[in-house]
């Protein structure tokens, strides 16, 4: 505890700490202590006034988070989606887009592979995502957002039919994303070039300078309940999405982690653009997640397998 005490004249009461002021400037001291402390209540008044208003909104609303087998299963070698560990054990993956239903609207993450691209790679198994979507009612008329995790093929190669196909619909994308396959040249050489699909990509960029691209720089909240993350090491800067559900929440990983497994064991892909992005979008994720089996990875076979069927190819994750 400290106690001040006032000079008068010549003489100074001593106390618990010696603290000399003058009369005058303790009384304007207090006048701006007094006048600070006002407007630190009126400040408060005003954030407890918007929490208020936030609360009184309510909780964010619950969505339902569906997978899509598009085309699969493809052999694959463990190592290709756990780092260079098991290139002895063979594995099978499947190719999916997903789609969050809402109240009032649904949401599609991914386009999958286009028609032009799927013929030329010889897909097996595979299905017109926008068919795909239609075995659960989702079309042009209720989808009024398309979210691009990232720009690889069979991700966002149906942007081939699907602005004409979801006339309503608005494309996210993270802009470092979009910039890099649209426009850098390195997009265009091996490694890269592998992954692309330059119809797609065009299909893209047609859309720029249009309200019908948005292009996200980081974290964003796009709709209540919805946000997207920013999420690079498989690719420049993909995005994952963040979904509040009955069970906590979940997210939409694509491929931040290939497969399940991964993730749980702390490990990536050997698909990489930047490891160190990979790995510290892992932590953003889990710091995201209500539980890791609420995290949904871009080909895990299970998708297809362990989760309740509603319609052909389709499960219901959560």
């Amino acid at each position: 505890m400290e106690i001040l005490l006032i000079k008068e004249g010549n003489s100074t009461r001593k106390g618990e700490i010696f603290m000399e002021i003058d009369r005058r400037e303790f009384l304007k001291n207090s006048a701006v202590t007094l006048g600070a402390a006002a407007i630190g209540t009126g400040v408060s008044a005003i954030l407890d006034s918007k929490s208020s208003l936030a609360e009184a909104a309510g909780p964010a609303p619950e969505y339902e988070i569906y997978a899509l087998k598009y085309a699969g299963p493809f052999p694959r070698k463990l190592a290709m989606v756990l780092w260079n560990e098991g290139w002895e054990e063979n594995i099978e993956i499947n190719y999916y887009l997903w789609a969050i239903k809402g109240k009032d609207e649904w949401i599609v993450v991914d386009v999958g592979t286009g028609l032009t691209e799927a013929a030329k790679r010889k897909l097996k198994g595979y299905v017109n995502p926008l068919d795909a979507l239609k075995r659960i009612g989702v079309n042009g008329s209720n989808v009024n957002k398309v979210i691009i995790t990232h720009m690889h093929f069979d991700h966002v190669g149906g942007m081939e039919m699907f602005p004409q196909a979801f006339p309503k619909a608005k494309f996210y994308i993270q802009k470092k994303e979009y910039d890099f396959w649209a426009k850098h040249p390195f997009a265009k050489r091996v490694p890269f070039s592998f992954n692309a699909d330059n119809l797609a990509i065009k299909a893209v960029a047609d859309l720029e300078d249009t309200d019908r691209l948005v292009l996200i720089s980081g974290d964003q909240k796009i709709m209540p309940g919805i946000e997207l993350l920013y999420s690079p090491g498989h690719t420049t800067a993909l995005q994952t999405v963040v979904v509040n559900t009955a069970k906590g929440t979940a997210v939409v990983a694509s491929d931040c982690l290939h497969a399940h497994r991964a993730f749980k064991e702390n490990n990536t892909s050997i698909l990489i653009t930047d490891l160190i992005g990979w790995i510290e979008s892992y932590d953003k994720l889990r710091a995201k997640a209500t539980s890791i089996d609420l995290v949904f990875p871009g080909h895990d076979i299970s998708m297809a397998t362990n989760y309740p069927k509603v319609a052909e190819d389709v499960t219901r994750l959560v």
